[in-house]
């Protein structure tokens, strides 16, 4: 199994490269100049992320879009962009973003799995899709963009994917509801967020705490 594991700002550099975080605040306030400038608010897309990310690290190139969960690929990393907000840093967990989404009729079955506490086709129908998506690529990383509306203040932090030695077995084991409509996965520690099969949505979902993850948190700007 894999799992997401915070990477420390100190080894930012030898992944994102020397001066990222200079080369992504120019990225973002090109971006907001624009609306800056005609006094509009600032609109922000999945995509946009994914440019600044991709002009932000040298020789890197845009791999968005498609059945890839690659967003940028650089020399020496694969990297899935995320971009997550929260009202407060310290307001618990920030809004979702999405691994997966399972829009085909073998989706229709997900209710009833869920209703049967059918964890193990949950994980088959899911989380292996996931792996499967994740294991075409070497050095997967994930990077999480965290916008603190109530400051605007941009922060960034970086994720890398580590093989566990949990089996299937414990890793269903370890699979619990979440609220009414959801179910837990573990591929993440629950300090540093949640991840987790949202069943109205049909999607594998991430969140995270930005108050457990604050040592790994990079702030990088100001939007506007």
């Amino acid at each position: 199994m894999l799992k997401y594991i915070p990477v420390p700002v100190v080894d930012h550099d030898a992944i994102l490269g020397i001066e990222f975080n200079k080369r992504f605040e120019k990225e973002m306030h090109d971006y907001y100049a624009p609306f800056v400038k005609k006094k509009r608010k600032v609109q922000l897309a999945k995509e946009t992320w994914e440019y600044a990310v991709t002009d932000s690290i040298p020789q890197a190139r845009h791999a968005g879009s498609g059945n890839s969960m690659i967003d940028v690929v650089t020399p020496t990393a694969n990297i899935d962009v995320k971009g997550l907000s929260i009202k407060n840093l310290k307001t618990g967990l920030t809004t979702e973003a999405s691994f997966l989404q399972i829009l085909k009729k073998s989706g229709d079955t997900i209710n009833t799995l869920f209703e049967s506490n059918n964890f193990q086709g949950l994980k088959t129908m899911f989380v292996d899709a996931w792996l499967t998506k994740a294991k075409k690529a070497e050095n997967v990383y994930l990077f999480v963009v965290v916008r603190e509306l109530e400051t605007k203040r941009v922060g960034y932090c970086l994720f890398k994917t580590e093989t566990t030695d949990l089996t299937n077995t414990e890793f269903v084991q370890n699979m619990t509801i979440k609220g009414e409509r959801g179910v837990h996965v573990p591929l993440m520690d629950s300090e540093f967020g949640a991840t987790y099969i949202n069943i109205a949505k049909r999607r594998l979902e991430i969140r995270l705490n930005p108050t457990n993850l604050s040592n790994y948190l990079v702030y990088s700007h100001t939007v506007g």
